[in-house]
């Protein structure tokens, strides 16, 4: 198999998109709504903007073991009788944080989709927060905590996040640090819950077999009471971030974990397609001039891509790769290399690609009610129309080479790259000092400077 030429695309598609109903309900909240009625099944995705950047400096991970706790019990049950009475019902239920975000999610048949509703609305509305509840969750959290301390591949990411947003809430990792979530305690997650869960923003996502009239009956009937506010966290990151390069070090470590990015514009930005297209040659994808590279070309690696990742303020370019030690000069320079020759020259043919790619790609991510919700997540986030969808294939045919070049000059920048290199100290230094125009400098474990 010859994977250094791109497969021929195929020929056009028809796929019918999801269309979106938008409903301001009488609290506030805003419900993004789908009907489907092939499955008997409903999809429920409840959005809060409390997200961990809430979190105070020396309290992080808060909202994380917030997480935890809320469906740890509550109302008149327990938290083992409530999780009974979701698993009674073959209801899945999900609860995740992110910096911008706390959601909550519920997968159910339609005959049971009131009563998991509701029982939704009792963690929302009524959560316990027993103590037994709290201790057990929080020795949870920091066992998490010191597994993800010995995995290269997180320290090397939140590392690299570290250096990139300094002294910004983006900066730290949702989880928290060990000495962070020590210092929590259960006072601080009520309080939490009550002055940031409890006044933060809503936005509700529902898709599945059920009438618009049904779903806004369910939370007029339900959570009726839960006001959603207008304030939100809105945070200033700098671009003023110089080119480093780190090294935190990782004992007799055999490979060593790789993370090169900067800084770019938000998610809204005007040039986003044309930036997305740009990825997808540089490291979006398997054929993608990255893993070819170091790869195929080299041998140095078994993968190594580059992503585009976005938050409500800010993005970021990321690329990323695990190599053996010994090659790891040899990788930095390769990467460094393919970020200098992106901003010189795109071909016709690598634009046609990863046009096809993206747009052969697209059916695939509406194929279940999950997977459509999820995707409707990023247009509150991003505060995108609810139409975004309907014109995603022409935005990104549409796109010019002209504007494609000058997004690879505007998102990748080789002069501001933070580079981050967890390995052997003994191995990786004399390679790192190699580059002759910085001094690699050493940080710990949560990614902060040593000495």
């Amino acid at each position: 198999m010859n994977r250094s030429s791109a497969p021929i695309p195929l020929e056009k598609f028809s796929f019918e998109i999801p269309q979106i109903s938008f409903i301001n309900l009488s609290n506030g909240i805003d419900l993004y709504f789908i009907q489907k009625e092939k499955l008997p099944i409903v999809k429920l995705i409840l959005i809060s903007s409390s997200g961990s950047l809430n979190d105070p400096v020396d309290k992080k991970g808060l909202t994380f073991l917030t997480s935890l706790l809320i469906d740890e019990g509550a109302g008149e049950y327990d938290a083992l009788q409530l999780n009974n009475e979701i698993e009674k019902l073959g209801t899945i239920q999900s609860i995740l944080v992110n910096h911008d975000t706390f959601t909550l999610s519920v997968l159910s048949l339609k005959e049971h989709f009131e009563r998991s509703f509701e029982l939704l609305s009792k963690i929302i509305l009524e959560p316990r927060f027993e103590e037994t509840d709290f201790h057990r969750e929080k020795k949870r959290m920091l066992d998490k905590i010191l597994q993800l301390k010995d995995e290269p591949s997180y320290i090397a990411t939140t590392a690299f996040e570290k250096r990139l947003f300094i002294n910004s809430p983006y900066a730290y990792p949702e989880i928290g640090y060990e000495e962070t979530s020590t210092a929590i305690s259960k006072n601080d997650v009520t309080e939490f819950y009550k002055s940031n869960f409890c006044r933060s923003k809503f936005s509700a996502i529902i898709v599945g077999n059920i009438t618009e009239g049904e779903a806004a009956g369910l939370f007029n009937k339900y959570l009726g009471s839960l006001k959603s506010q207008k304030s939100e966290t809105v945070v200033n990151v700098s671009s003023g971030v110089k080119k480093n390069i780190y090294f935190i070090d990782k004992k007799e470590s055999a490979q060593s974990e790789i993370r090169i990015g900067n800084l770019t514009k938000p998610r809204k930005a005007d040039d986003y397609n044309a930036a997305r297209i740009m990825n997808t040659i540089l490291g979006g994808q398997f054929s993608s001039r990255i893993n070819l590279n170091l790869r195929e070309k080299r041998g140095l690696t078994y993968g190594a891509g580059s992503s585009l990742n976005y938050s409500k303020n800010t993005g970021y370019l990321e690329i990323s790769t695990a190599v053996n030690i010994k090659n790891t000069s040899e990788a930095i320079q390769e990467i460094m290399n393919e970020m200098n020759l992106i901003r010189q020259n795109i071909s016709k043919d690598e634009i046609d690609f990863a046009k096809s790619y993206l747009i052969k790609q697209f059916p695939s991510r509406f194929e279940t009610y999950t997977q459509i919700a999820s995707n409707i997540s990023p247009l509150i986030t991003h505060e995108l129309p609810t139409d975004y969808y309907n014109s995603y294939v022409s935005n990104i045919e549409n796109v010019t080479p002209e504007e494609i070049q000058r997004a690879a000059l505007e998102y990748v920048k080789p002069d501001e790259a933070i580079i981050v290199v967890v390995g052997d100290k003994l191995e990786v230094i004399p390679q790192l000092k190699t580059f002759s125009e910085i001094t690699p400098v050493e940080l710990d474990l949560n990614g902060n400077i040593i000495g």
